[in-house]
């Protein structure tokens, strides 16, 4: 490093202007920077080159179809959970010039909606005796408390 001083005390900085120092600094940190810079992507660009290895998860297993007691218990408790308890506070506290309200409103009178034809959606044709006979006396007993909901919501427009 003495050597490399000395050559630019004596040979170049009579040359150069007063303010080289930092130009020269400016310079080498430009070119430190870009060397690096390539180095990362050539790195990243390895990385992305190599075969991933398979998760231990894997997507060969088919989803299990949920029986129709299952898909109507869904929905029930969906109802039950996420919507009866504010539906039933909103119904309580309705204004209907408060924009929120007329909102949440429409937005209940949608999901319950969106319940009811999931609950058509479920098959009993395949069923017989006792058990489609039940379902179907299930079924009908949570469509009618949707639908009684709904009436509620219907109201107060």
């Amino acid at each position: 490093m003495d050597r490399f001083t000395g050559f630019y005390n004596a040979n170049l900085k009579p040359y150069i202007s007063d303010h080289s120092e930092i130009y020269l600094t400016g310079a080498a940190t430009i070119i430190v920077t870009a060397i690096l810079w390539r180095n990362h992507r050539l790195k990243a660009s390895k990385k992305s080159q190599q075969p991933r290895k398979k998760s231990l998860r894997t997507s060969s297993k088919k989803p299990i179809a949920m029986t129709p007691k299952k898909r109507i218990d869904n929905v029930h408790l969906r109802f039950i959970e996420e919507y009866k308890q504010d539906l039933l506070k909103l119904l309580e506290n309705y204004n209907p010039s408060d924009n929120d309200h007329v909102y949440q409103r429409n937005y209940y009178n949608e999901m319950l909606l969106k319940l009811l034809i999931e609950l058509d959606s479920v098959d009993l044709s395949q069923m017989t005796g006792d058990e489609r006979l039940t379902l179907k006396q299930y079924r009908k007993t949570v469509i009618k408390e949707i639908q009684t909901h709904l009436k509620l919501l219907d109201k107060l427009a």
